[in-house]
């Protein structure tokens, strides 16, 4: 009986073993299965691991290519560098203070958000109507730069399209109509007409709560001061404020002077290249294939590849709009380049125009809301696009910091009287920021 008891025993423990090495192998290849389902295997975190998992237990969850009207991932997030807020009384504006006007679009911009995912097709209208929307209640939006219209409303609707949205906008109001309907307003850049869409946008108990309560700064649109305040030579939607600017002064350094190994390897890591490079005159060159990327000591990277060469960036029907796309895939790799070492300055699209070569997107440096011009590219990132394909871009790295100091500049109605008497018509005044490669950059008004 104990011999038998003894042999029992002996079974049950076999059992266990052989279950517990099933159990082994079941999580030793549900493990595998996840790796596989990690992109970067190497780097494989227990939160990857988790999405991997909730991705192979729920797989309707995955999403390929969204129809158009759905949203998709976007990386980058719209910021208008001036805002102006009207309650039908008072104005509230705000330019050169790039923390404020984040914090106000951060209150406002769901209003431009559901305009543009809930606008109808657009109508052409006159200037009139565009300067009377100005002078409604509601919210007026400058990017700075040109902006697709289709591109914007998949930014500030987190990658909600809308089919009927065309042309390209730099400034934009959402205003309400004498109808107590609110319409969207916009300056087309590509034929430069003024245009109207219905939207969805409630006012009552929506936008009246959100547009309230910021009364007046006294920043107004030149067109609303009259010509005979010194104004007439400045295009009419020119924020003037009262108050004398004193702009920060900004030290400027080039990231790529001394060509080290870290930062070299983070270029190529940024870039994709993963080969040896070799010294040319003031640089680095480094070739895989047909395609070649140079880094030069003056802070200028520029990359090219052979004609009919397959380049390293396609730009994949990922998304429901080309254009989102496009800007998306250049937008990534100046901010992982560029971007990553600019310090204090913001990169903005600057626009997309059409050029002997193919399309071509440019990125600016922004400081505290004012443009920096370069004196050499002009641009900190410019990319050229043929066939569907990324065939070339040229990277300016430049580096600002704040110095702690500031600068005097000429009152806006002494710059303005400057302009008029040069026979200036509706220029647009703004301050911007030159940078001819000095060690400091201050800014300055400029006329365009």
């Amino acid at each position: 009986m104990e011999r038998s008891n003894g042999r029992r025993r002996r079974n049950r423990g076999l059992e266990r073993l052989k279950s517990l090495l099933i159990l082994l192998l079941s999580l030793s290849a549900l493990y595998l299965t996840l790796l596989a389902l990690v992109p970067n295997r190497t780097s494989a975190s227990p939160i990857a691991l988790a999405e991997a998992l909730s991705a192979l237990l729920n797989p309707q969850q995955s999403q390929s290519t969204p129809a158009a009207g759905t949203q998709t991932s976007l990386t980058v997030s719209a910021r208008p560098t001036r805002m102006s807020v009207y309650d039908g009384t008072q104005r509230f504006s705000l330019q050169y203070d790039a923390a404020n006007v984040d914090r106000l679009y951060d209150s406002l911009g769901i209003l431009l958000g559901e305009a543009l995912a809930s606008a109808k097709a657009p109508a052409q209208v006159p200037e009139s109507e565009w300067r009377a929307a100005l002078r409604s209640p509601g919210v007026w939006f400058d990017f700075l730069g040109v902006i697709p219209l289709d591109t914007l409303c998949a930014w500030t609707g987190e990658g909600v399209y809308n089919p009927l949205l065309n042309g390209s906008a730099r400034q934009l109001t959402v205003a309400l109509e004498p109808d107590q309907q609110v319409a969207l307003y916009y300056h087309n850049e590509d034929d430069g007409l003024y245009y109207t869409c219905e939207t969805s946008v409630a006012f009552e108990n929506h936008m009246d709560t959100l547009i309230s309560g910021y009364g007046s700064n006294g920043v107004s649109f030149a067109f609303e001061l009259g010509d005979s305040n010194g104004y007439s030579g400045l295009d009419p939607y020119v924020l003037v404020s009262s108050a004398s600017l004193a702009p920060q002064v900004y030290r400027a350094v080039n990231p790529l002077s001394g060509l080290d190994e870290t930062i070299i390897e983070e270029i190529q890591t940024a870039l994709s290249f993963h080969t040896s490079y070799y010294p040319i005159p003031d640089g680095i060159r480094i070739r895989e294939g047909q395609e070649t990327l140079e880094l030069g000591s003056d802070g200028q990277v520029s990359y090219t590849t052979a004609e009919d060469t397959q380049s390293r960036y396609p730009l994949e029907d990922s998304l429901v709009n080309g254009t989102t796309e496009l800007i998306e895939t250049t937008y990534a790799l100046a901010i992982g380049t560029v971007g990553r070492y600019c310090g204090s300055a913001r990169l903005y699209l600057m626009g997309l125009e059409e050029t002997a070569d193919g399309l071509e997107v440019r990125y600016g440096y922004c400081l505290n809301g004012s443009a920096v011009n370069l004196s050499d590219e002009g641009c900190a990132a410019r990319f050229t696009v043929e066939d569907g394909q990324l065939t070339g871009f040229t990277l300016t790295f430049r580096r600002y910091e704040e110095s702690g100091q500031t600068s005097l500049v000429l009152p806006e109605r002494q710059a303005a009287a400057a302009l008029e008497a040069l026979d200036a018509q509706e220029t647009e005044l703004v301050l911007c920021y030159w940078d001819n490669g000095s060690d400091t950059v201050q800014a300055g008004w400029a006329a365009q």
